[in-house]
């Protein structure tokens, strides 16, 4: 495994999220917890670059992007979900399918760009190798203690060098 270095958070993002079960993971906390999926890789990349932001700070930018991501990411996946379901599909559905997904990834990149724009002026300290941000973030979501456990657990052998 590659070791995932805190650059760009796009780059960090696709980086991270293809790593073995990260995907799965992620996936179960969004349709279980309603974890945004681009905000758990954001703070990941908080935790793991060393940026610095209090809870006021991360709760204000999460804010700024909330509405873009309940009115355009939302919208989206529900829609190429329930194309999907209605399977048998023939080849101009899934075209079609195809190219809401490709605008549901679009949009989630708009997303993770602006989290890092709106953090980008916040000052760098040492990492922070136990994911604090993340454990909270995920504890405010719901997610019960052995869930979040695994989660961090998964993301940190993801980010382990090898």
């Amino acid at each position: 495994m590659t070791e995932i270095l805190p650059g760009p958070l796009w780059d960090f993002a696709l980086e991270l999220y293809q790593q073995p079960d990260i995907e799965v993971q992620s996936l179960q906390l969004q349709d279980e917890y309603g974890v945004r999926i681009p905000v758990l890789l954001f703070i990941c990349w908080l935790d793991i670059s060393g940026k610095r932001a209090g809870p006021e700070a991360l709760e204000t930018v999460l804010k700024k992007t909330a509405a873009w991501y309940q009115q355009v990411v939302v919208p989206l996946r529900e829609a190429r979900r329930w194309i999907k379901s209605q399977a048998p599909l023939d080849e101009s559905q899934s075209h079609c399918r195809g190219q809401i997904k490709a605008a549901e990834l679009a949009a989630e990149r708009w997303e993770i760009q602006q989290l890092a724009e709106l953090s980008k002026g916040w000052p760098i300290e040492r990492a922070a190798p136990q994911l604090p941000r993340v454990q909270s973030y995920l504890a405010a979501c719901a997610v019960p203690p052995p869930v979040v456990e695994r989660t961090l657990a998964l993301v940190q052998g993801a980010l382990a060098p090898d």
